[in-house]
């Protein structure tokens, strides 16, 4: 606990300075708005209730973005997390479900390794996406193998309930076992379909170069300009990929050569919101997820939403009618008002691993 508490005083110490203040972080947050600024938060230490604190926040990286200072404001939240987990302030049955999917999602009953003769590239589409979209991981892999036919698949957690919770010892098993299996098997890159696994797998994976497949896909794909009849819809963008300017690039590449005219939404981009599951904030904070999924529901008045972000999807469907990128791909879109049942998506990411790839 030494070494994590002297990185979370510095880290506060540091935000207490540096922070001005502004408010431009705590416009657009609701934690904030409740919390007060980063410097406020900072100069509160790390007493218990402080540190428990932190676990309203979604670890967006809005702040982030916005901060006129270049300050990390969610890098000293996380650590919060990370220092309250470590001194057993956290009430673990909160966050049971999450723990459990992610446990369940890692274990041996789900992972899957087809691993071709050669193959130095995988396809990782993650957990939401294989569970609420089976076809679309078959689509996005058919595509792949036509592009570099010795890429494999390997399905997977890549821990980030862990890592976000501040779980440092649960995400690093989770994490190490993933990564050395890959490196055994001579994989160098790992092609991701979850803006959340590319985040960790990037920041994480020192080994690997991780890329989304939606960069590879985007550059096979057909240029198209939708005229000004094409059908319109708005563009979610997951907080994960808030500071992946390629990624949020090549999805709207796609999505205009499926034939859609995008009109943005207000918060997009660097600027662009949580969809309310982030940091799974829904455990302290019940009601998180319908309140954020309803502001972007309000900016999106009524168009459709896509996203690259399969929990985003199923999160934004309960306010309004949202499709993911590879639903336009796979040529049926659907733009759902529905989220999959949970038993659903533990039989498709069954089906998945005894599934026949050509």
């Amino acid at each position: 606990m030494g070494q994590g508490l002297e990185k979370i005083e510095t880290l506060m110490a540091e935000m207490a300075h540096n922070c001005t203040s502004c408010g431009e972080c705590v416009r657009p947050c609701s934690f904030l708005q409740q919390q007060g600024t980063p410097a406020a938060i900072a100069k509160r230490g790390t007493a218990e209730s402080n540190l428990l604190s932190a676990f309203g926040c979604s670890l967006c990286g809005l702040c982030d973005a916005v901060c006129p200072e270049a300050l990390s404001p969610s890098e000293m939240l996380r650590s919060m997390r990370q220092q309250a987990a470590s001194r057993g302030l956290v009430d673990l049955k909160t966050y049971a479900p999450w723990l459990n999917y992610e446990k369940l999602g890692a274990s041996v009953i789900f992972r899957r390794d087809l691993i071709p003769d050669n193959c130095t590239t995988v396809f990782f589409p993650g957990c939401s996406l294989p569970g609420t979209r089976p076809d679309a991981v078959r689509e996005l892999f058919t595509r792949l193998r036509k592009i570099k036919p010795t890429a494999g698949l390997v399905l997977d957690c890549c821990g980030k309930i862990s890592h976000d919770l501040g779980l440092t010892d649960r995400f690093t098993v989770v994490f190490d076992r993933l990564s050395e299996r890959l490196r055994h098997n001579g994989i160098t890159r790992i092609l991701t379909a979850c803006p959340g696994c590319s985040k960790i797998l990037g920041k994480y994976g020192e080994n690997f170069e991780v890329v989304s497949i939606y960069e590879i896909l985007a550059a096979y794909s057909q240029p198209y300009s939708p005229d000004v009849t094409a059908p319109v819809a708005t563009f979610h963008d997951p907080c994960p990929a808030r500071f992946d300017a390629a990624q949020q690039t090549a999805v709207r590449q796609l999505v205009q050569s499926c034939g859609y005219r995008i009109e943005e939404l207000a918060s997009h981009g660097l600027h662009t919101r949580c969809c309310g599951q982030g940091g799974m904030v829904e455990g302290c904070v019940p009601g998180t997820v319908k309140q954020e999924s309803r502001i972007i529901a309000a900016e999106a008045a009524g168009r459709p939403v896509i996203s690259s972000c399969a929990a985003c999807c199923d999160t934004l469907s309960t306010s309004t009618p949202t499709a993911h990128i590879a639903d336009l791909l796979t040529g049926t879109p659907v733009f759902s008002t529905k989220p999959v049942s949970s038993a659903k998506r533990w039989l498709n990411r069954l089906t998945l691993k005894f599934a026949r790839f050509v």
